[in-house]
């Protein structure tokens, strides 16, 4: 795992600190399963466009005020791919945020 990925009770500890969570759902059942699972407050569905718009968009300075709300928060996606591109896509803008290894698909088998 790189230093932007957190397992399932790493994330769990952030959530319940107040971080932000923003998931990639496939169907809006899965934002309340994340906010269980995590005990997260602050859960947030995430538009795929706006994570290819930062992910794929060469204008970094057009950008860097859409992201600002992404600062320390966790993204989760399915299974984690999408979520590390768009946390490491933060990263290069000087912006932390962490990725959820496994996705939802992963708290789903824990």
């Amino acid at each position: 795992m790189s230093e932007i990925e957190i397992d399932a009770q790493q994330a769990k500890v952030l959530a319940q600190d107040g971080k932000s969570v923003y998931v990639f759902i496939n169907d809006y059942g899965e934002l309340d399963f994340v906010s269980e699972s995590l005990g997260a407050k602050d859960v947030h569905n995430m538009d795929i466009a706006i994570a290819r718009e930062i992910i794929f968009n060469q204008d970094k300075k057009a950008i860097e005020k859409m992201v600002v709300q992404f600062k320390d928060a966790i993204i989760v996606c399915p299974h984690g791919r999408t979520s590390l591109r768009f946390a490491t896509a933060l990263k290069e803008l000087g912006i932390r945020a962490y990725s959820l290894h496994g996705g939802t698909e992963g708290l789903k088998q824990r």
